[in-house]
């Protein structure tokens, strides 16, 4: 579902191109981006390409720009691996306006990250389905990692999905952490009141992936909710598909907030039970049932990714060799006699 008023991409184009100035020269427009336009660009400063993606007309009249122009430069700090980085934000023009109340129709709010070269998470699983045991263990190992990153920092992503994990070489790299802390605090609801903005979470948050919390509209959404959508993530990895979805958004929000899911262990047996008895406890609805940190993640899956070697059997020990004893001298002087005579008798 769009978020953008109807209008020809010629005209969003000229405009973004229009605020970019001569600082990035759009190439064309991306697919797959879900409720923001996403254009490819050229930094031109430093020839590199860049993904510029452009926010909803509801966020974006909300939006005080210095103040998120601001939250995204520290967002851009996180630098991890497995984490695709943003680079910059929309820098308002001195003399124009900010905040929801002077806010126009035209007014652009963007970020920028680098182009990955490569296809989503989502992509590979539409052509290949439930991916092989090894596979899914590594990757879910560098999501995990990740997260655990970037909760160490304070920031949370809030819409973890397939769409927004790229796959670059094979190696997963989560893109857009830190666009919902940014859009929350600049928004002019918390800037006025301190309050956060209702519909980012719902803006941001995908319902086959969000957990009971951002359902419900929690005041409170922390690193919990990530560990839950990162269950329903592995979760579609191992099976398939996700473990809520349902025949409508209504629907698959609601069991998001009280269904079951039916246990990982039936559906793939192969699945080790640590990696699904953790998973499940990370799709609990209490947040506080879930575990603690995505650093207990990792430390499921390290395990996994390293099984203790099998003891060997040791081959059983052969007896020593025996010294051979040298024979006496007197037996030595006997057998030579013998000889002697046994060739004597034979000669009469």
């Amino acid at each position: 579902m769009s978020f953008f008023p109807s209008a020809s991409e010629g005209s969003l184009r000229e405009r973004l191109q229009r605020s970019l100035g001569d600082a990035y020269v759009i190439t064309r427009e991306l697919g797959g981006g879900g409720s923001a336009r996403v254009f490819l660009a050229t930094e031109v400063a430093l020839e590199r390409a860049v993904v510029l993606k452009v926010l909803p007309t509801e966020l974006a009249d909300g939006v005080d720009g210095t103040r998120f122009h601001r939250e995204i430069l520290i967002a851009a700090r996180l630098q991890h691996p497995h984490l695709v980085p943003l680079l910059s934000a929309r820098e308002p023009v001195p003399g124009e306006p900010n905040g929801a109340a002077a806010a126009t129709a035209s007014t652009l709010r963007w970020y920028a990250m680098p182009f990955v070269e490569g296809e989503t998470l989502r992509e590979h699983l539409t052509r290949r389905g439930a991916l092989p045991l090894p596979e899914a263990l590594r990757l879910l190992r560098e999501l995990a990692s990740a997260l655990a990153y970037a909760h160490a920092k304070g920031v949370v992503h809030r819409d973890i999905k397939p769409e927004n994990i790229l796959l670059s070489d094979g190696v997963a790299m989560i893109s857009d952490f830190g666009v919902a802390k940014a859009l929350e605090e600049a928004s002019a609801d918390a800037v006025s009141s301190g309050r956060r903005l209702t519909t980012v979470g719902m803006v941001l948050g995908t319902p086959a992936y969000m957990a009971p919390e951002q359902v419900s509209n929690a005041r409170v959404v922390d690193h919990k909710a990530d560990l839950y959508a990162f269950a329903c993530v592995a979760y579609e990895m191992l099976t398939g598909a996700p473990p809520f979805v349902r025949a409508s958004l209504r629907a698959t929000m609601s069991a998001q907030v009280s269904a079951t899911p039916t246990p990982l262990a039936q559906l793939r047996q192969e699945v080790p039970s640590p990696l699904a008895d953790l998973l499940m406890r990370c799709l609990e609805k209490d947040p506080l049932q879930r575990p603690l940190s995505a650093t207990a993640v990792v430390k499921v899956l390290d395990g996994l990714a390293a099984p203790p070697a099998a003891p060997s059997l040791a081959a059983p020990e052969s007896p020593a060799p025996q010294a051979r004893t040298p024979l006496p001298v007197w037996l030595g002087a006997l057998v030579v006699v013998l000889l002697v005579a046994a060739g004597w008798w034979m000669l009469k």
